[in-house]
């Protein structure tokens, strides 16, 4: 049996590192013969990383320095982060362009005209979140205003410096996307010291659901999920085949994000016309029965014409393409946070029977349902090991 000596480089003191752990532990307690070195108690101590003796690195490298730091062991290094594009490494990562274009959908899908991104100086895997964002919402906004600062700074909480006024310049009602849960915390904070009500009038979603810290903001936090677990996985799993002589893949490995986890810093319409508000908080909260235009203009004082023009007006789609919107947005969560047979995320997201569930999804998706399930949701979900992680 040959051993491998893994050394995992990072400290495991956020959300991200946790779950990329998980994902490298799994892979390691499926394989005879792997040894993981790492910071903390369930691994093998990796005092000394310029005098350890070992095979390969699952590294998150967020800096240059980290990365000369690494290029100078002369061992295999995977790289988790994404922030050194150029660094050299193999990569196997958050797919950050898909998750700056989830965040542009699901607020433009609020009804959002006027955006903001607030990300992390030179730094790759906040640069593609911008990118992605930017072209989301390409067709209703020309221009993105753009705050970066560093992290250093974003961990600061009371520290608010140039935010604070272009935060206040911003046309309203606006969404903003935050890079991470960090910043996303720091800008909900810094809404209430300037009297801005979240998310009437300005709106917030990061990146990461670090699900205590979100439920703790005021308002909580609506976040994408990066899946963590499943880069970790297929980060050990690329560098057990580059040890066993494989040749380096040509291109990154991008893992898909997970759907967003709507919260009440996000859950909006952000529309001027009340009646309009009317119809599409109502649609939200019905969607799940199985809710039709018919419902709808039963429940809004108003002709069908009438609330189809509003709805063109304000929203640019039809009622009709609210309503799918809100099922696919539903069906999307239920997909990758439970368990439930397709059937049943049909039923609980309104479709009612599974082949016309299947055939809107697919078309609005580009995946069938049981297809975009196993490409986004985490490898927790098939079963978590139990233990110490001394593989």
């Amino acid at each position: 049996m040959e051993t491998r000596r893994i050394a995992l480089c990072m400290r495991l003191n956020d959300f991200y590192e946790h779950g990329i752990a998980r994902g490298v532990v799994r892979y390691a307690k499926e394989r005879d013969g792997w040894q993981l070195f790492g910071y903390g108690w369930m691994f093998r101590p990796l005092r000394d990383l310029t005098r350890w003796r070992g095979d390969g690195i699952v590294a998150r490298v967020e800096s240059v320095r980290d990365a000369r730091r690494l290029a100078a062991l002369k061992r295999p290094v995977v790289d988790v982060a994404g922030a050194v594009l150029d660094a050299g490494f193999v990569q196997v990562n958050n797919d950050d362009v898909a998750t700056g274009r989830l965040a542009g959908e699901h607020l433009v899908g609020c009804g959002f005209r006027h955006f903001g991104f607030c990300g992390v100086r030179s730094v790759g895997w906040s640069r593609e979140r911008r990118d992605g964002f930017a072209q989301a919402i390409r067709a209703v906004a020309s221009h993105i205003p753009v705050f970066e600062e560093t992290l250093p700074w974003w961990e600061k909480p009371d520290k608010f410096g140039a935010l604070r006024a272009w935060v206040a310049k911003l046309p309203r009602p606006c969404g903003l996307f935050a890079c991470n849960d960090t910043a996303g915390l720091k800008l909900t904070a810094l809404c209430r010291r300037l009297g801005l009500h979240v998310p009437d009038q300005v709106a917030v979603i990061g990146v990461d659901n670090e699900d205590v810290l979100c439920e703790l903001s005021a308002p909580a936090l609506s976040s994408i999920p990066c899946d963590c677990e499943r880069i970790g996985y297929e980060a050990a799993a690329t560098l057990d085949r580059i040890l066993s002589g494989a040749a380096r893949p040509a291109q990154p490995l991008r893992i898909p994000p997970r759907g967003p986890v709507v919260r009440a810093s996000s859950d909006v319409l952000a529309s001027a016309d009340p009646l309009v508000s009317a119809a599409a908080r109502y649609i939200r909260e019905h969607v799940h029965e199985g809710t039709n235009v018919h419902d709808v203009l039963r429940n809004v004082p108003i002709s069908r014409r009438a609330l189809e023009i509003r709805f063109r007006r304000e929203l640019g789609r039809t009622i009709h393409d609210e309503i799918v919107r809100c099922r696919i947005e539903r069906a999307r969560h239920l997909l990758t946070e439970s368990d439930l047979p397709i059937a049943r995320v049909a039923e609980r997201s309104g479709f009612g029977t599974h082949p016309r569930f299947h055939c809107v999804f697919r078309a609005r998706t580009g995946q069938a349902p049981l297809a975009y399930r196993q490409a986004h949701r985490s490898g927790s979900t098939r079963g978590a090991e139990r233990g110490p992680a001394r593989a």
